[in-house]
């Protein structure tokens, strides 16, 4: 959507509590050592994939953005019992692509035509703004899975996200299959702004919005190796 912000959150469903912005959090790596008889896994490829929708009696003068990255990383920690198992994730938020040509040609529907430069580079400057990401104050999105429940191939995690110097601890259902050395995490979720206490950018008294809900497409591959 033209200019319009909107807000982004791989792994996550409903926020259940949320602090205040402050000073960038430790990273989740720095919080813990990896603990002993704890098998490892590490992060080697994602694909991240928000869709966002406009919204209101003008949206027809804006667009539906497309948010593309594959540069999330980290550490699978597998634990015994599973639901103790720690998962420590960061994405970078330069790593955020918006209305990339060739993903919206592969998503199609109303996703399908280009959205002209000009507007890509507004609407991804106005999300690492200030009023939203808030880039300067935090370069990364961290996500520390606290505990797991459920199986044996869907479960529930309970996300802590912090962003923009603030944290979320969210409720995130998805899909796990392990094949021997090769592990592999799929999320597809909807979420609010609400859910992260944000509220969606609007114009010409609302007019003109970004819409409240928007959906989540996440796929994490790891390997075993320390």
């Amino acid at each position: 959507m033209s200019r319009l912000l909107f807000m982004i959150l791989p792994l996550a469903i409903a926020a259940c509590s949320a602090a205040p912005r402050g000073q960038a959090p430790t990273p989740p790596a720095a919080r813990e050592a990896p603990a002993a008889g704890a098998e490892v896994w590490q992060v080697t490829g994602s694909q991240l994939e928000i869709r966002v929708y406009r919204d209101g009696p003008m949206q027809k003068l804006g667009h539906d953005h497309l948010i593309t990255s594959d540069r999330l990383t980290g550490v699978i920690e597998q634990r015994e019992p599973l639901g103790a198992t720690r998962i420590a994730l960061r994405l970078p938020l330069d790593s955020l692509v918006v209305d990339d040509a060739a993903a919206r040609s592969r998503a199609g529907g109303v996703f399908d035509a280009p959205v002209p430069e000009k507007d890509r580079e507004a609407t991804r400057r106005n999300m690492l703004g200030e009023r939203l990401l808030d880039a300067a104050r935090q370069g990364e999105i961290l996500m520390t899975v606290e505990s797991i429940t459920g199986g044996p191939r869907n479960y529930e995690a309970r996300v802590r996200v912090s962003l923009a110097g603030g944290e979320h601890v969210l409720a995130a259902p998805f899909e796990l299959s392990i094949d021997g050395e090769r592990l592999v995490a799929r999320a597809d979720l909807r979420l609010t702004h609400a859910d992260l206490g944000l509220v969606p950018f609007a114009v010409a008294l609302g007019a003109l919005r970004v819409r409240e809900d928007f959906e989540v497409g996440l796929t994490v591959e790891a390997r075993r190796g320390t």
